[in-house]
């Protein structure tokens, strides 16, 4: 496809709708992350939801991130992935790890529970499941976090990937959002959870 024609599609695209949806994407991203400050809104370098989600557009718009209407036919979905990339890579900057947290204001009324008052069940846990509790939220951090590293460069498993935290895991859904054939999909997903499988082995064997 030539650039005209991209350009055509994105001058074409409803973008009201695009920029309000990204946005409410990566708030609920940022959200699932740990931040120093504190907040999903105060991000590493003064950076909010908002700014990730008209940053990601301004990339596709200028082809610092190129689009692929054949390959990606969803102009959203693309979108959410590079917001996705850009708040990984800004979790892991080093400016994330410079941030100084926000001390609560009064009127927040807002209070931070230890590790150690965790809830669970409606019941406080014991100092043994805590651990324990901790120890399997790491161990899937450790694992996703290798998973995600293993399918840099290849494109449709990274793709496949962010369909599926995203929790659109069932491939006629994952078919429509990029396009492929279910074929594709299946065979996509088997060699996803082949990787995933041999990761997790290999965990487990160090423990």
């Amino acid at each position: 496809m030539q650039q005209g024609d991209i350009l055509d599609l994105l001058e074409a695209a409803d973008w009201s709708d695009i920029i309000f949806r990204l946005t409410n994407h990566a708030l609920w991203r940022t959200r699932r992350y740990k931040w120093i400050s504190g907040r999903p809104e105060l991000l590493p370098g003064g950076m909010t939801p908002e700014d990730l989600a008209l940053t990601a557009v301004l990339k596709v718009w200028d082809g610092t991130r190129d689009w692929n209407p054949v390959k990606y036919p969803n102009l959203l979905t693309h979108l959410m992935w590079i917001v996705d990339s850009d708040i990984d890579h800004l979790y892991r900057s080093t400016e994330h790890r410079k941030t100084v947290r926000m001390p609560e204001t009064e009127d927040k009324g807002e209070i931070e529970v230890p590790d150690s008052q965790a809830v669970e069940a409606g019941k406080i846990l014991s100092p043994e499941d805590e651990l324990i509790a901790k120890e399997e939220r790491d161990f899937e951090e450790k694992l996703k976090e290798e998973l995600n590293n293993s399918v840099k460069g290849d494109e449709d498993l990274e793709f496949l990937l962010l369909c599926l935290e995203d929790g659109t895991d069932r491939p006629a859904e994952i078919a429509q959002i990029t396009g492929w054939a279910i074929s594709k999909v299946y065979n996509l997903k088997r060699k996803l959870y082949r990787k995933a499988a041999k990761l997790g082995n290999a965990f487990s064997n160090k423990n």
